[in-house]
């Protein structure tokens, strides 16, 4: 296969992720609940602010106690890969990324997480 070939495969391939991010966001919001009912999935970076180019990632803030090691290689088993870039971190980092990005939540917080209930 030639660069060229690839190339435009690659941008074929992209075309179809931000073609159908609602869908692949949510693959990615199950697999990650299934590892850790309570963790918390957020989209940031320039798809969570609509300044992204098809070449830009898709950068995924994944919250939990879970090892990042454990959460990546589930993804990736699942196929949830490149362009996505997933960052794996715990509760303390959270208020991180909240003070320099913008946080767009993309999984709804299981019944312990809800306020007010118990």
């Amino acid at each position: 296969m030639s660069s060229a070939e690839f190339l435009v495969r690659e941008a074929k391939r992209r075309a179809e992720v931000f073609g159908n991010l609602k869908q692949y966001l949510e693959k990615l919001a199950t697999v990650v609940a299934k590892l850790d009912p309570d963790a918390e999935v957020y989209l940031f970076g320039s798809v969570a602010e609509n300044r992204h180019l098809l070449s830009s990632d898709i950068d995924i803030l994944v919250v939990t106690e879970k090892k990042p090691g454990e959460v990546l290689a589930e993804l990736w088993r699942e196929g949830i890969r490149d362009p996505f870039e997933i960052h794996v971190v715990t509760d303390d980092v959270l208020e991180i990324y909240r003070k320099r990005t913008t946080l767009v939540k993309i999984n709804k917080p299981t019944q312990k997480n809800k306020p007010g209930q118990i």
